[in-house]
């Protein structure tokens, strides 16, 4: 795994205003630097980013004129096929352009049980879990078990399952810390976060059934906080599924902005 980038001190912490943390929830592919194994690519009409491995591109901060679209699901598409996804999501807020039925007209799908997300900030600690042991991932026989527990809790029937080739390729692309949770001996819980100067954008908060309710995950989250705090960046923004949502508003976060998340298909997938 490489190392993760110097990182600053909480004694000397960065100014984030609010509006910022707003845009950095919206999207955080303006916020994300170059590193191994992402592909990245900012205009002024959308960002685009997806990881190593990943069967997902992020398409955010739309801004489009309508008789843009075409041109923007056709750069899409050519972007999967440069850098691996078969799929991208489009997360479409009330700021995006244009309204939500040109792209489904131009050929975009809505899937209803995986379509509302709710963009979620948060600016201050959130309660620890005690008793709970909570550390970064690192080997790669601990990663392997973090992304085999996660692709266990979201069961996503359209991602391919990794073999153990792919996933010790991933860990060697991996940069952004990933911190697990133990409960009786076992590991119970893991999540990913992505660190910029606006803070930790938080992903793959996984739980394992038999560990929910038992505080891991409110376990992992505050090992995300504490690390953004040491990078002199605290907050954390994250996009919440129904499920997910209502834990996060207990630990803290609140809602600045709605997703409605779309999909495209790279072609000849």
């Amino acid at each position: 795994m490489a190392s993760p980038s110097s990182t600053t001190s909480s004694r000397s912490r960065t100014s984030t205003t609010q509006a910022e943390l707003v845009d950095f929830a919206e999207g955080m592919g303006p916020f994300l630097e170059p590193a191994p194994g992402r592909s990245l690519r900012i205009t002024d009409s959308f960002a685009l980013s997806s990881d190593f491995g990943n069967t997902w591109a992020q398409v955010e901060r739309v801004r489009l004129r309508e008789n843009e679209l075409a041109q923007a699901i056709a750069d899409v598409d050519a972007f999967m096929h440069e850098s691996g996804p078969e799929r991208a999501s489009w997360w479409l807020t009330e700021r995006s352009t244009p309204r939500e039925d040109a792209f489904l007209a131009a050929g975009l799908q809505r899937l209803e049980e995986d379509y509302l997300f709710a963009a979620m900030v948060l600016t201050s600690e959130p309660p620890a879990a005690e008793g709970i042991e909570v550390r970064q991932v690192e080997t790669l026989d601990e990663y392997v078990e973090s992304r085999r527990l996660a692709l266990a809790a979201f069961a996503d029937p359209r991602q391919r399952k990794p073999t153990d080739e792919d996933l010790a390729a991933e860990w060697a692309h991996s940069v952004d810390p990933i911190f697990v949770a133990w409960v009786d001996g076992r590991m119970a819980s893991t999540g990913r976060a992505i660190y910029t100067r606006a803070g930790g954008y938080l992903l793959g908060g996984s739980t394992a059934e038999w560990a929910r309710g038992r505080g891991a995950y409110r376990a992992v989250v505050r090992a995300r906080w504490d690390e953004a705090v040491r990078r002199g960046t605290p907050a954390l923004v994250v996009g919440a599924g129904p499920m997910s949502r209502p834990i996060l508003e207990r630990l803290g976060f609140e809602q600045v902005l709605e997703f409605r998340r779309l999909e495209s298909v790279r072609s000849g997938a």
